[in-house]
């Protein structure tokens, strides 16, 4: 009895791995919708589908990879608010900890793990500039509401990801559309 206990212990164990191993990323959708070729890795090429992603890659690009891994693509959909990286580095050791971050706007503190694309409990002047790009920013409203009605709805979103990944935060007063002034707002933060 004593030897099927370490058996059924390990046999739980492995199960459980499986199953760890096929729960999905939250943001792979996300980033699947780009990566057209299913290598995990938004390429170059690809992010070309999206003038402000391409337009940005170099910037989201924080481990200069040439693609775009999810934990980058996670971080440069976060919206921390653009404040000075020198700011927010208090002590100026050249790295924003946990601690300087709770330290921040509520963005940033609850953001950080998200912002620390590498997962080294410290985000760097590159990962924070990659966190603080507005993948909205230069793109147009009415390009958006494909139908002409002032608002863009779920559905006219999915055809632009980086709208539809973001919807419920631009949707400020979640009536389920988002106007052109909520669209406004979010392309300039």
């Amino acid at each position: 009895m004593k030897r099927a206990i370490p058996i059924v212990a390990a046999l739980v164990f492995v199960s459980g791995c499986a199953q760890m191993k096929s729960i999905d990323n939250p943001f792979a959708g996300a980033q699947n919708r780009f990566d057209e070729d299913g290598d995990g890795v938004i390429s170059k090429q690809e992010a070309q589908a999206n003038d402000q992603l391409a337009a940005s890659f170099n910037r989201i690009d924080t481990n200069r990879s040439g693609g775009l891994d999810p934990n980058e693509y996670e971080a440069a959909i976060s919206n921390v608010a653009p404040l000075d990286f020198d700011d927010v580095d208090i002590n100026g050791d050249g790295v924003i900890s946990e601690r300087e971050a709770a330290a921040m706007p509520v963005s940033l503190r609850e953001a950080f793990s998200t912002v620390d694309a590498d997962g080294d409990k410290n985000v760097s002047p590159v990962e924070y500039k990659a966190a603080t790009t507005n993948l909205l920013s230069g793109a147009d409203f009415d390009d958006r509401d494909t139908d002409g009605d002032g608002v863009i709805s779920m559905d006219e979103s999915a055809k632009f990801p980086v709208l539809s990944d973001d919807y419920d935060r631009i949707d400020s007063d979640a009536d389920g559309l988002i106007s052109e002034e909520e669209y406004n707002a979010a392309a300039q933060q």
